[in-house]
């Protein structure tokens, strides 16, 4: 009996735990809006050397909204140079905060409620400067923000889950969190994507026009050359 009970002992370590099956949904997908970027602030001419700027690496909701609904962490992932370069933020807002004198790209990587879901790493580049501009030319006071919209996509998420995200406290427009920030976000939504893509085209037909017109120009002054030197020829 001993040498029954010592085999069935060791058996029982020997095989994996019984795991439980979490019941899924199906058919079913989940999409929730999120936007990663940055924003940074020049500190101005009495600055030290090297902290020329402070900047705020963030995820955030498109209208401010609170994700801890749907999102239960987030590591940044800064240069090496920084001091603890691997942040993690539990709680809103999901946002680190250093200063410092040069542009990186760091890694953001944004882990949900339910742990069988995998984490979505994404990479941005934190601007310090306007576009167009250098770092000779710091003298901007306004911030510079750099972001982008993305859309998180769940396909047949856990029951539990899928309540979680479709929450009312989830759909609730008024779950907005005050940040000091939210002044200086660009605004998303589909009348601002309009404006945008109207004034990108603008822009287009501005450059598009000019190059036509220089080339308009570029072809008579080698009309006349050809001539002048036709003339030259036959002289």
């Amino acid at each position: 009996m001993a040498t029954a009970a010592a085999s069935s002992a060791v058996l029982k370590a020997i095989l994996p735990p019984k795991t439980t099956k979490v019941p899924r949904t199906s058919n079913t997908t989940v999409c929730v809006p999120v936007v990663y970027g940055s924003i940074a602030f020049w500190l101005g001419k009495k600055a030290y050397e090297y902290q020329t700027h402070r900047w705020t690496l963030y995820v955030r909701g498109p209208k401010g909204e609170d994700l801890s609904y749907a999102i239960s962490k987030v590591a940044f992932h800064l240069h090496p140079s920084f001091a603890q370069p691997i942040r993690e933020i539990t709680s809103p807002p999901f946002e680190v905060t250093e200063t410092g004198w040069g542009e990186f790209e760091a890694n953001i990587r944004i882990f949900f409620k339910d742990e069988t879901e995998k984490c979505q790493t994404v990479k941005h580049a934190i601007r310090l400067y306007p576009a167009g501009t250098n770092s000779t030319n710091t003298n901007s006071l306004e911030p510079v923000v750099s972001e982008v919209y993305d859309e998180v996509v769940f396909t047949n998420p856990t029951e539990l889950f899928y309540s979680q995200l479709t929450s009312s406290s989830a759909c609730d427009p008024s779950t907005v969190l005050p940040n000091d920030l939210d002044q200086h976000w660009p605004v998303i939504s589909d009348a601002a994507d309009v404006g945008n893509l109207v004034r990108a085209q603008e822009f287009i037909d501005k450059e598009l026009a000019s190059v036509k017109d220089r080339l308009l120009r570029a072809n008579c002054e080698l009309s006349q050359v050809v001539q002048a030197s036709s003339g030259s020829s036959s002289q």
